[in-house]
């Protein structure tokens, strides 16, 4: 298994498009802090600043996620990668889809990493912030409605509440996991992955008239919002929120198996 991710990562590594990526994301989380310190000088109406909610993290990771599992893991089955070390090498399907997911987590959260580092160097700056974006955790510690002084603790929690956070992003995106080893399409993996992604954010922070929906998704990362991990939350919220994201990359993870298992290599 360390083998192929190790070869995985030396190739993202290399890739252009990645770092182009990487770049855009860099932007647009600079892109959001400013815009968040514009609102709350009264610069800019927040009404304004509704059509640049699209580059927020929570609507970058709709996108992103799914192009980066059509590209990684589809790109893969084009090119006989996963086919060649099933039949060639020997390894078992169950490690090749942990291997290809646990690359996949650690690029989605790469990818989300300027808009923590942006969220602590803007907070380490002490200027006014609006949370023009209800729905992103990053802009709801930027805010900092409850006048938090920068001290080692609060920087501390920062940080745990944020890379909480990077790792739910990270389980959601265990669906695209599961559509990349059902369809192996890429263009299927975007379309059908970014729809189902934000239909379920929205199920997840908005909440759905059917209660029984609401339990459903109460245990999934799709529950995990700026409502739930604040400065306020508590060890048990925040464990709660790692333990519900642990356990729905094993539940789709299994799930893919069970569906790849059955399915011819070609």
């Amino acid at each position: 298994m360390m083998n192929l991710i190790q070869s995985d990562l030396y190739k993202l590594r290399k890739s252009k498009a990645i770092k182009i990526l990487f770049l855009i994301m860099w932007i647009a989380a600079t892109v959001v802090a400013l815009v968040s310190y514009l609102v709350a000088q009264g610069k800019i109406d927040q009404e304004l600043s509704g059509p640049l909610s699209g580059l927020t993290d929570i609507m970058m990771v709709a996108i992103v996620g799914p192009f980066l599992a059509g590209v990684y893991i589809c790109g893969d089955f084009d090119n006989k990668t996963i086919h060649d070390a099933i039949s060639s090498c020997g390894i078992s399907r169950i490690v090749v889809i942990i291997s290809k997911a646990i690359v996949y987590y650690l690029l989605v959260m790469l990818m989300l990493v300027p808009y923590a580092v942006v969220t602590l160097i803007a907070f380490a700056t002490g200027a006014e912030f609006a949370h023009p974006f209800a729905a992103s955790v990053f802009l709801s510690i930027l805010a900092n409605e409850n006048g938090l002084d920068l001290t080692p603790l609060v920087f501390g929690k920062m940080l745990v509440i944020m890379i909480v956070m990077l790792l739910a992003y990270a389980s959601e995106m265990t669906v695209c996991v599961l559509l990349s080893f059902l369809f192996r399409k890429s263009s299927l993996v975007i379309f059908i992955g970014f729809g189902a992604i934000l239909v379920l954010q929205i199920l997840g922070g908005l909440g759905s008239k059917s209660d029984v929906v609401n339990n459903i998704l109460s245990y999934t990362p799709f529950s995990i919002g700026s409502s739930v991990l604040t400065m306020d939350a508590g060890t048990d919220v925040i464990l709660k929120a790692i333990g519900v994201s642990l356990l729905f990359c094993v539940w789709f993870l299994s799930i893919t198996n069970g569906i790849f298992r059955k399915s011819e290599v070609k």
